[in-house]
């Protein structure tokens, strides 16, 4: 290399991160994935801003780590070691882990669970499960027994990602650097800090419309990861006091800790306010001396020492074992909560699971890696990782080929079956039919687990919440609509409308109505503008409204109350009143179908079936909520009625507060969830709610 070529490479790795182990960094890290499994254990749903550390910490390693191999080695990374380390340290302890807990959650989970979790256990294991847990619009909720048992993976997969890509970028920055005969740092701080800024704008944008899938989103997050790589940027050529240091650094453990006890994490993270824990993680940092003794009394001899060091060295393997851990906890105690006692048990067995991962698999690789020869430390276990990716794929995707196939020939047979064997509603009614004794119920097992609406296929429910342009009506067809129909029957506004489209339909093949649904998922009829997070809700309505007034409907089908189980209730939304007179006032008629009751119990009624609880105690109790209508109190215009179909529902429920109700009537199932009837069971309504139709609104007959 000439000297003008060497001047060129100094120039170009200059102000480059340094090579130094910082045990105060590691003390960090493992008190950060520490308050994240306390507080999933205690914290009652909380979040404990560890992740937020945790990302944040991978941000500032990596970058550091690669921006230096970089710059001082001619702008080259060795990728084969890289993703060799990769593979041993972090990819090898995550398989076992993701294998394990697929194979017990075949065992402890419901059966009816089995397809999600083991779509997520290849997310998990592909480091993609934080778009499968927005695709799948499951939530980053506080555990419970339906909560999946791959969720904490979400933000490993921000990692892998992070991982994937970030070698990949400092090689182009680096490589524009030496170009310009420029130092590496300027270009990728400039472009770390662009990323920061526009990351952070994305999170207050997309969580002041989507929270749930802006906690979980990859693009939301980089901020945190491109805070940490400026961190390793700038820390080495920070000059403190020893006064200001000593501050700095208890300053920051206390922003740290302090976190979850401060900020609704699940709420407010990964928005601006996510920088408290982040500036703490800072100010720790940036109380650690250059070199020398750090200070008896100093946070950096604290997390120096033998106890956060040792938390530090397991902290992967406890972070991978503990959530499972608690899901299947609450799974075979059929609890949504653990109490004292139970976290306590959860916790001792993580830290030995925590300890065989770190002796038996962590430990032997990176001992195999330093005494076998360099090709082999890195080939070896790059092939092995992906033989298990590839195997693992394919067998779980046979699984679910097989299982989507059912579903499908499900969806193409529709909710047709046979009423004889199958009467369910009906059995409900005087001089109904007796159910015959028959094998299983329908839907049963996985089939009731998979069901959904057949407007649910259709790509016509508007987005919930307060999701960007969700305002608009969309509408579902009537995919058997009559060309000149006698009647236009229209279900709304949300989904405990849309579980009456069997019902409806049923009676609109029959006498010749077309059957609309406008569904927006988790609005209800209300009069309440610029409500927080439901502003876009308010907006429908009005639309709806306008939709009334060009459009010439015969009924609109709505529910008038909403029925809660825990705690037990039974309400409507403010304004819903002034909606219902503003249909009125389209010279619309409308129905308002009393709420209907809930199961109980922690589980999923298919998910409580699934587990061979008998039918009795899947259907939950008629409760005190039952006693008394509220929307008996209300005036109401001629043209608007009410009808109540809980005793077709749950069978004895007039006669008070203790009717148990059964998830099974008539060999259907009447839920599928924990607040919706199954269409078949709807199906089976249809007969039933003609005869109260016939009686409030005997002109749709007329024709």
């Amino acid at each position: 290399m000439s000297a003008v070529e060497t001047a060129s490479s100094t120039r170009v790795a200059r102000h480059t991160p340094k090579r130094r182990y910082r045990p105060d960094l590691h003390g960090i890290r493992g008190l950060a994935i520490l308050g994240v499994v306390l507080f999933h254990l205690f914290g009652n749903g909380q979040v404990s801003g560890g992740i937020d550390i945790f990302l944040t910490v991978s941000g500032f390693l990596f970058t550091a780590m690669l921006l230096r191999e970089a710059a001082e080695n001619d702008g080259k990374i060795n990728f084969l070691a890289y993703f060799g380390r990769l593979f041993r340290r972090i990819f090898a302890p995550a398989a076992v882990v993701v294998i394990v807990t697929a194979i017990a959650g075949m065992l402890i989970l419901p059966y009816t669970q089995h397809t999600q979790m083991l779509r997520e256990a290849v997310a998990s294991l592909l480091y993609y499960e934080n778009f499968e847990l927005i695709n799948s619009q499951l939530s980053y909720d506080a555990a419970g027994p339906e909560t999946s048992v791959f969720q904490h993976f979400w933000s490993l997969s921000v990692q892998g990602q992070f991982y994937l890509v970030i070698p990949v970028v400092i090689l182009a920055l680096v490589w524009i650097a030496r170009k310009r005969n420029q130092p590496a740092v300027f270009w990728v701080g400039t472009v770390l800090v662009i990323v920061l800024i526009a990351s952070m704008a994305w999170a207050i944008i997309y969580g002041a419309q989507l929270q749930d899938e802006a906690y979980l989103a990859t693009t939301t997050r980089l901020w945190q990861l491109a805070f940490g790589g400026l961190l390793a940027l700038v820390i080495d050529h920070l000059r403190l006091a020893g006064g200001l240091r000593f501050v700095l650094g208890w300053l920051g453990l206390f922003m740290v800790v302090s976190t979850g006890f401060i900020f609704d994490g699940g709420q407010q993270f990964p928005g601006p306010l996510a920088l408290w824990p982040l500036l703490g993680l800072a100010f720790v940092l940036c109380a650690a001396p250059q070199d020398g003794d750090p200070g008896r009394a100093s946070v950096t001899r604290l997390l120096n020492n033998r106890v956060f060091n040792w938390i530090g060295d397991y902290s992967y393997a406890l972070y991978l074992w503990h959530w499972p851990l608690l899901i299947f906890y609450l799974a075979i105690r059929d609890r949504d909560a653990i109490g004292i006692r139970g976290g306590l048990v959860i916790l001792a067995v993580a830290v030995v699971l925590s300890l065989l991962l770190n002796h038996l698999v962590e430990r032997p690789i990176q001992s195999w890696g330093r005494t076998t020869t360099e090709l082999r430390a890195n080939t070896v276990p790059l092939a092995l990782g992906l033989v298990v990716m590839v195997v693992f794929s394919n067998v779980v995707s046979s699984h679910l080929l097989t299982t989507q196939q059912a579903a499908d020939e499900q969806q193409e047979t529709g909710y047709a079956f046979d009423s004889e064997q199958y009467p369910g509603a009906l059995t409900t009614v005087a001089d109904g039919p007796e159910a015959p004794e028959v094998e299983n119920y329908e839907p049963y097992g996985e089939e009731l687990a998979g069901v959904q609406q057949e407007y649910k296929t259709q790509d016509c429910e508007q987005d919930g919440e307060n999701a960007p342009n969700s305002y608009e009506v969309t509408l579902c067809e009537d995919p058997d609509a009559p060309e000149n129909p006698s009647a236009i029957v229209v279900l709304a506004p949300d989904s405990h409308a849309g579980h009456w489209e069997q019902t409806f339909r049923t009676l609109g093949r029959e006498h010749n109505w077309e059957v609309i649904l406008a569904i927006k998922s988790g609005c209800n009829f209300s009069g309440v503008p610029n409500e927080p997070g439901n502003n876009y809700c308010h907006m429908w309505n009005d639309n709806f409204m306008e939709y009334l007034e060009i459009e010439d409907v015969d009924l609109v089908v709505a529910p008038g109350t909403q029925m809660y189980s825990r705690p037990a209730e039974e309400g409507f939304a403010d304004g819903a009143q002034q909606r219902w007179e503003q249909i009125e006032a389209t010279d619309t008629p409308l129905l308002l179908i009393r709420g209907l009751i809930r199961p109980g119990g922690t589980n999923g009624t298919a998910d409580c079936l699934a587990s061979g609880n008998p039918p009795a105690e899947c259907g939950g109790m008629a409760g005190d909520a039952y006693e008394s209508n509220p929307i008996e109190q209300v005036d109401l215009a001629d043209m608007t009625h009410t009808l109540d179909m809980n005793p077709y529902v749950c069978p004895g429920v007039d006669e008070g507060r203790d009717t148990a109700c059964s998830a099974v009537v008539g060999n259907v199932a009447v839920w599928y969830d924990n607040s919706h009837i199954t269409p078949q069971y709807a199906t089976t309504l249809a007969p039933i709610m003609e005869n109260h139709l016939q009686e409030l609104y005997p002109e749709l007959f007329d024709s």
